[in-house]
């Protein structure tokens, strides 16, 4: 299936929530193993991010041209860790709020929030779905904080698999979403801009190169290669350029794969994107 799909709004949208609700999801599995970590010196942590799809209409220049959906991603700000990325929104666990927002979700006590994606939830069985409802008041909850994004705003269709992290003990419990309307964005100390990606960038082979990184001895020092190389896309925008790359890239090369079976093409080894890696990549803190 091709790129044509993304052009249609109430097509590609039912696309995502039947593509998703059969998908398998590993949030027992990877909760039970957080759980366990917690008798030992290897303590795991994780949380839910929003990936947030939104159909932007397009724009004039002669004739209407065709709106299209894409991602809109945060690029991080220099004061967290992993500064400069490219993400979905989304961050830790807080027990109690993303709890509350569990039980009034379960008792239906937000009307206006939720989505197509909670009856497939729902029909996974009672431990999945609770889990699902859990992670979407905490994927909810931290796009509010970091975006301003009400969840009023959201419509959910339905969760991915898992993705730990390599470079820390974390692991992702990514959930899609639709962004009903656009909105003021007030950003958080943690944001540093939107970045919007047209889906249909993912179908283009030569936005794809490797991302190679130079890790500073700190780093190697804790197990990091370097050159630390991996695939990536470039985005380009407004005379400014974007990658991404690492775990948000992967998680979107899942979705693709499933809603789409679109597997993203091997990007050209000449194409080789040289950057240096900030010593404070995995603390977010200034260097003294």
């Amino acid at each position: 299936m091709g790129p044509d799909i993304l052009r249609d709004p109430a097509g590609f949208r039912q696309r995502v929530i039947d593509a998703l609700s059969g998908a398998p999801v590993d949030y027992a599995e990877q909760f039970g193993f957080i759980k366990r970590q917690e008798e030992t010196q290897e303590k795991f942590a994780g949380g839910a991010v929003l990936l947030p799809l939104f159909f932007r209409e397009g724009g004039k220049s002669g004739k209407q041209a065709p709106g299209e959906y894409v991602f809109l991603l945060n690029k991080r700000s220099q004061k967290v860790l992993q500064p400069g990325d490219l993400c979905a929104p989304g961050g830790g666990i807080h027990p109690f709020l993303d709890s509350l927002t569990q039980k009034l979700l379960r008792l239906k006590l937000l009307p206006g929030i939720g989505g197509p994606g909670l009856g497939p939830a729902r029909r996974r069985g009672r431990e999945d779905y609770d889990q699902i409802l859990f992670l979407l008041g905490n994927a909810l909850r931290e796009s509010w904080e970091e975006l301003r994004l009400s969840p009023f705003n959201v419509e959910f269709l339905g969760p991915l698999p898992t993705y730990p992290l390599s470079s820390r003990r974390w692991i992702i419990f990514p959930l899609v979403g639709r962004v009903k309307h656009s909105w003021k964005p007030r950003l958080s100390w943690e944001v540093e801009k939107i970045i919007p990606i047209p889906l249909s960038a993912f179908f283009k082979p030569e936005n794809y190169a490797i991302y190679s990184l130079a890790v500073p001895e700190k780093l190697m020092a804790q197990g990091i290669p370097s050159p630390w190389e991996f695939p990536c896309l470039v985005h380009r925008q407004g005379g400014e350029e974007d990658i991404l790359w690492g775990a948000t890239f992967k998680v979107i090369q899942t979705f693709f794969q499933i809603v789409l079976n679109f597997p993203f093409p091997s990007p050209d080894p000449q194409r080789v994107i040289r950057r240096s890696l900030a010593s404070n990549y995995l603390t977010g803190r200034e260097e003294p």
